[in-house]
């Protein structure tokens, strides 16, 4: 279970109905590559993944404080926070919103990735300290406006050196409601933060 809770969430963004897809989000975290299949719509997003045979859900609603982690060979949803450190760990899109609060944006240009027109920007921390100006780059991150998603980011910052998420294989999706809902019969679960 403490395996599963490492590969978590993405953050809330809100995402206008003609951005509703589905797409595969390519994840590579501490050396090793994960594949999730990501449902985004204007209610929030969902993504399904099934690591060493443990599957999950992760839901995220618009406008909500709350992640939930669904894993439903137990039938049980672990309740998290978008500023909990393990969610910060290990989720590329939240870690670079949470950050973007308290940093610069520099925009580079535009590319395009996959096929898809993006606008790729940098994230950098700029500080001042008593030996003068520190800047570090935390992330770059190439978006669609199409989407109103993160197509591609490489995350500068991570313990174990960087890590990249990228989105491919987008296709519409008709959301329904109940995707993002915790199913009946659940039991839910506050998850602790490290």
């Amino acid at each position: 279970m403490n395996k599963l809770l490492f590969f978590l969430s993405l953050s809330l963004l809100t995402i206008p109905a003609e951005a509703q897809f589905k797409a595969k989000m390519y994840f590579t975290s501490m050396g090793k590559d994960h594949v999730f299949t990501v449902y985004s719509a204007d209610a929030g997003y969902r993504y399904e993944f099934n690591e060493d045979g443990q599957e999950g859900v992760v839901i995220a609603k618009t406008g909500s404080p709350d992640i939930f982690i669904l894993m439903s060979q137990q039938k049980m949803a672990m309740k998290s926070s978008l500023d909990n450190p393990m969610t910060l760990l290990n989720d590329p899109v939240g870690s670079y919103e949470y950050h973007k609060e308290n940093a610069t944006i520099k925009e580079i240009g535009h590319e395009k990735i996959n096929g898809i027109d993006c606008l790729k920007t940098e994230l950098w921390n700029i500080n001042s300290n008593e030996f003068g100006q520190v800047n570090q780059k935390l992330f770059t991150v190439w978006t669609s406006d199409e989407y109103d998603f993160p197509v591609k980011i490489i995350n500068h910052i991570e313990v174990s050196g960087e890590s990249t998420m990228e989105i491919r294989e987008i296709e519409p999706w008709k959301p329904d409601p109940e995707y993002l809902e915790v199913p009946d019969g659940y039991q839910v679960m506050n998850m602790p933060g490290m």
